[in-house]
């Protein structure tokens, strides 16, 4: 066997074990990554790009359906030094992938009502559904070509974190209230019948 023949083996078995654990395409349910401890950690070619664009070996990857089972393996993990890393998650193995920011993205918000209650739910590019609850909203500044820029994000599961796309931040703008206190700006949302205070720059003028 050559050695490119070797390389393509090699990387349709990693394709495989990944998609083997991934949720099937038409269940968004996650598996059960918390359950798994694998021992062993590869570099994997996946990039994802700040517009949540999946790129494998420098090819963009056009099919949605395969984004999102690959997406349903992220995982989260902070190593020693204090930096959070990104991997695809299987029972025996951890594939590294480097990501642009953040490896979720959201593009769309609601208000729902459960049990007469309204909750406000965000929505990624690969179907995730994230109900504001427990977890806060917060700003975080990013350097993106040598430029810094507030950025709104929120975790959620398995140590992912999700940055909030420029259109919902309007939206829940629209949905909550602006308030100034001191030098800070402070954007007032209620979901669950919680209040959730986030501090922003963002101008309402």
């Amino acid at each position: 066997m050559t050695e490119n023949n070797t390389q393509i083996n090699n990387k349709n078995n990693v394709l495989q074990d990944i998609l083997s654990h991934s949720s099937p395409q038409n269940n968004r349910k996650i598996p059960p990554l918390e359950k798994w401890s694998p021992t062993r950690i590869h570099d994997f070619d996946i990039f994802i790009a700040d517009n949540a664009e999946w790129y494998h070996e420098g090819d963009k990857m056009t099919r949605q359906s395969l984004v999102d089972l690959f997406a349903s393996v992220l995982w989260g993990q902070v190593g020693n030094d204090g930096v959070k890393r990104y991997f695809l998650k299987t029972p025996s193995d951890m594939y590294q992938i480097k990501v642009f920011d953040a490896p979720l993205l959201i593009n769309t918000v609601d208000q729902i009502e459960q049990d007469d209650v309204t909750w406000i739910e965000f929505g990624t590019t690969n179907g995730d559904k994230i109900v504001l609850d427990d977890n806060p909203l917060y700003f975080k500044e990013f350097i993106k070509d040598g430029k810094a820029e507030d950025r709104l994000y929120i975790d959620t599961r398995h140590q992912l974190t999700a940055r909030v796309g420029a259109n919902v931040l309007y939206h829940l703008i629209q949905m909550g209230e602006l308030s100034e206190e001191g030098d800070q700006t402070i954007l007032t949302l209620t979901s669950g019948g919680r209040t959730h205070r986030v501090v922003t720059e963002v101008s309402h003028d």
